[in-house]
């Protein structure tokens, strides 16, 4: 169940990284060229949201069944002097957390906004501080953290 449930997740991490890196593109553009917020937009921003929430909840399943997880937390002094065990007991999800936060008060912002102009605004700034978080928080292949693990 583990190894199956860490490849969905894996691979939903990319479903992800598009919509928010489409996202954040049409909001850029969208405030720039002075476009209208139309219904797409809304419905690109609420999916985003939506798989964000769905990549959340399968990474706090992962959590909680991981070795790493569970090794960490066996001994926390030791796992937190541990940059691997440390970077999965705590740095993963804590900024994997933040980053949905981020994405639900983007998509909250964009729907209380009054204009058009705010609303992908609201979109670009949050969902892109999101992104950031996202990519620097992932256990990458070529960093120490994700070595071995592959792209999948």
């Amino acid at each position: 169940m583990y190894i199956g449930l860490l490849h969905f997740h894996s691979l939903v991490r990319w479903i992800l990284l598009l919509l928010m890196i489409v996202s954040v593109i049409k909001a850029f553009g969208g405030k720039k060229s002075g476009i209208a917020y139309a219904d797409g937009d809304r419905k690109r921003t609420m999916f985003t949201m939506i798989f964000g929430h769905i990549q959340l909840v399968m990474g706090l399943v992962l959590y909680m069944v991981s070795p790493a997880v569970q090794t960490a937390t066996a001994n926390m002094a030791s796992a937190m002097k541990d940059s691997v065990l440390r970077y999965w007991a705590v740095e993963h999800v804590l900024m994997m957390v933040i980053a949905i936060v981020l994405l639900t008060i983007g998509n909250i912002k964009s729907k209380k906004a009054s204009t058009d102009a705010t609303k992908f605004k609201a979109v670009a700034v949050w969902y892109g501080i999101a992104l950031v978080v996202v990519l620097v928080s992932i256990p990458w292949p070529f960093r120490a953290i994700g070595a071995g693990r592959g792209w999948f």
